[in-house]
């Protein structure tokens, strides 16, 4: 029994020893010739170009792949190819992709803008249109102010507020009683103090001369700005 326990051991202790050697004979003629892949991340391409020499590698930044990123600084190493603990073979290039930095956003000026050529003006630079507020002035009509100001920094996707100038507030009239009066005569008098006046409607109307007007719009009293249409609905002769 002993015998045969000490053979097993001994076989055991054979077979340890051929894997060890096993593997430092691998480890010498295939792991003895690669380069493990330092870590380039975070260092600029000249610093990066030289570790990597150092190690025996040459290091290549793909140009046209640069991205924004928030946490590495630009110019720096944001990405590299083989990845970072890699066993390559000596001289090989390992490719790496630069940071642009933080993305900067600078709010456009948006004076003179209406809030649709503004909204989409934000759009373009990332951001958003905010709170709309408006007055009335002489000077010319669209955006006056704006927060943050022009060329202020700015977050992705930040708002921006805007005071919008809707132009000098329209005169208002009162709209007299026309119905009575001559539709031609009436449309004449509106046309020379500024008012639009559409297309007069007729209506047979027995017992009224032709053109007397028999309704309105605007109505009587209600009041009105130049900008808004007047319509006359007028008496026609009743046909026989």
């Amino acid at each position: 029994m002993g015998r045969v326990l000490f053979r097993l051991l001994f076989g055991a202790a054979l077979v340890v020893v051929f894997v060890v050697f096993g593997w430092l004979s691998f480890e010498r003629s295939v792991l003895g010739r690669s380069i493990l892949v330092p870590n380039l991340t975070g260092k600029d391409l000249e610093q990066a170009v030289k570790i990597g020499r150092d190690a025996g590698l040459d290091v290549s930044a793909e140009k046209g792949r640069e991205r924004y990123d928030e946490k590495v600084p630009a110019h720096a190493v944001l990405l590299q190819r083989p990845s970072i603990g890699s066993f390559v073979k000596p001289g090989q290039t390992v490719r790496v992709v630069l940071s642009l930095g933080p993305r900067s956003i600078r709010v456009p000026d948006l004076a003179g803008l209406s809030p649709r050529a503004a909204s989409l003006s934000l759009s373009r630079a990332s951001l958003a249109l905010g709170l709309v507020s408006s007055d009335r002035e002489s000077q010319t009509p669209g955006i006056t102010a704006q927060v943050p100001p022009p060329e202020a920094p700015a977050a992705e996707g930040a708002r921006v507020g805007v005071l919008v100038n809707r132009g000098t507030p329209d005169r208002l009239f009162v709209m007299p009683d026309l119905v009575g009066r001559d539709a031609e005569h009436e449309r004449e008098r509106l046309t020379k103090i500024g008012f639009k006046v559409g297309a007069i409607h007729y209506e047979e109307y027995a017992g009224l001369a032709p053109d007397t007007i028999l309704k309105q719009y605007p109505p009587a009293g209600y009041p009105c700005s130049p900008k808004d249409a007047v319509t006359f609905t007028a008496a026609r002769a009743a046909s026989r």
